[in-house]
């Protein structure tokens, strides 16, 4: 029989829930009841169950809470929220923690209590495969027990949107949007000498759009899910085994994941004992990255690369410093790109990061590249771009950069002209009047402050200053933007 618990702190519900319903025709018995979340779970401890049916709004411990906890650890149990509420957002929280149900306690005046039994004990059956009346001993075992596991991590943007793969084994469970895992290897695997691999494998949404194009391309659909196989877990209970593969999935599969490589296997063990590399020093990676020497010198791009990866900080913070990087690049390298470097919102691995870092390299590369310079002149002037931006509260004059950049004076301005197409001293005044505009778009400060920013410490001159290159007073352009 499939054992259900009922947990709901109004107790005419429970009573009536429990006496009222036809649970025996659907191979079902009422295990226990409980009036809320906290209760549940102690009553859990000791009797297994198969099905919790539990309203959401509860003192003590909520719905939700209960099914967080429960989700963690009772994976194998099902879950039906009863509940007043029929606002989306509950809809949305309940089904995205995993019910396989929700029903409004006031349509259960509309609906006959069969229907109801009815569309639960299918629901449990496409969810896990258990059959009703067939009994919770028979339900199949819940893949958490064993020393292995196959693990797919989905690699969409948003992965409570992703939808579970084809191509995989008939039972797979759920750790969490985005997340499934089975004791089974995928139905298509292969082995051969001592090896396996698994075939590329895509959510249902994607295969089906491969499929309308396949023709019009001719090429492979793109892989929309990473397995990885997981060995040595014999030792762990489940929530930790749980909470092992969801942790991977948040910090090292955006660096261990290679495109075209759809299998990967890892230790249980080696997982457990890798150390973070700890806080990221942002401001060193900031400055490391606007000066302009991995442009131009290879070995300092790829030094700066695998640093870059040793630090293996959090994705969304990577890409949040290259946001801010990007801006920096545009405002330095404007002079000489064709068009502005853009960054994706979103990069599934940091193989593809990776690409897209050296595309911006090769970008600004292929702006700065003139013929009749040598590559050491051309690394010169750049260097000296990028010393102006780091330096605008300060400016430097043409003599100091050019000996900061090993060139005579005059060699450097005849250079710096043909090179970036104005004078250096224009360049500096063109990069002081667009970061006083960014000043006084985005802040409040003073005008006096402004001019302190970018190197005037006279805020009359510099306001005289603006005006003839902006063409309005600086109050002015505040005022219009």
């Amino acid at each position: 029989m499939i054992s259900v618990l009922i947990v709901d702190d109004d107790k005419l519900v429970r009573k009536g829930l429990a006496s009222s319903m036809p649970w025996e025709t659907f191979g079902m018995e009422i295990a226990g009841e409980a009036n809320n979340g906290e209760n549940a779970l102690k009553f859990m401890e000791s009797h297994p169950i198969d099905l919790l049916i539990t309203d959401l709004s509860m003192p003590v411990m909520s719905g939700i809470e209960l099914m967080r906890i429960v989700r963690e650890k009772y994976p194998e149990v099902q879950i039906v929220v009863l509940s007043l509420h029929q606002d989306f957002e509950y809809v949305q929280e309940a089904l995205r923690l995993g019910a396989i149900d929700y029903i409004a306690k006031i349509q259960l005046e509309q609906e006959q209590f069969e229907e109801v039994l009815g569309r639960i004990v299918r629901l449990m059956e496409r969810k896990d495969g258990s059959s009703p009346g067939a009994g919770g001993e028979q339900r199949k075992k819940s893949a958490l027990g064993g020393d292995e596991l196959y693990v797919y991590y989905s690699l969409s943007a948003n992965p409570e949107e992703a939808q579970r793969p084809v191509g995989l084994p008939d039972v797979i469970e759920e750790a969490e949007p985005g997340i499934w895992y089975s004791a089974a290897p995928p139905v298509a695997a292969l082995t051969g000498g001592g090896s396996m691999a698994i075939p590329e494998v895509q959510s249902s949404a994607a295969a089906g759009r491969a499929n309308e194009g396949k023709e019009e391309s001719g090429g492979a659909s793109p892989l929309t899910v990473a397995c990885v196989r997981f060995t040595g877990l014999s030792g762990l209970d489940p929530k930790s085994v749980l909470g092992l593969i969801r942790s991977y999935g948040k910090h090292d599969l955006f660096y261990d994941y290679r495109p075209g490589i759809a299998f990967a296997e890892l230790d249980a063990v080696w997982c457990q004992a890798r150390e973070s590399a700890g806080a990221a020093p942002i401001d060193k990676i900031k400055e490391r990255w606007a000066a302009a020497d991995w442009i131009s010198d290879d070995a300092r791009f790829r030094e700066q690369l695998d640093e870059l990866k040793e630090l293996r900080m959090p994705p969304v913070r990577l890409i949040r410093i290259f946001y801010s990087l990007t801006d920096e690049w545009n405002r330095l390298y404007q002079a000489l790109l064709a068009q502005p470097i853009e960054i994706e919102d979103f990069f599934p691995s940091w193989s593809l990061f990776g690409d897209w870092l050296a595309e911006a390299r090769d970008q600004i590369k292929r702006g700065g590249t003139k013929p009749l310079f040598s590559q050491e002149i051309q690394s010169s002037i750049m260097k000296a771009m990028s010393l102006a931006q780091q330096n605008v509260s300060e400016p430097i004059s043409s003599a100091e950069i050019a000996a900061m950049v090993n060139m005579s004076g005059s060699y450097f301005s005849q250079c710096f002209k043909q090179y970036v197409g104005r004078t250096y001293t224009d360049y500096v005044r063109d990069i002081r009047m667009d970061r006083a505009k960014d000043y006084l778009r985005s802040t409040n400060k003073t005008i006096g402050w402004v001019a302190e920013q970018i190197g005037y410490h006279d805020e009359k001159y510099f306001s005289r200053l603006f005006r003839e290159h902006v063409g309005v007073l600086p109050s002015e352009f505040r005022q219009q933007h």
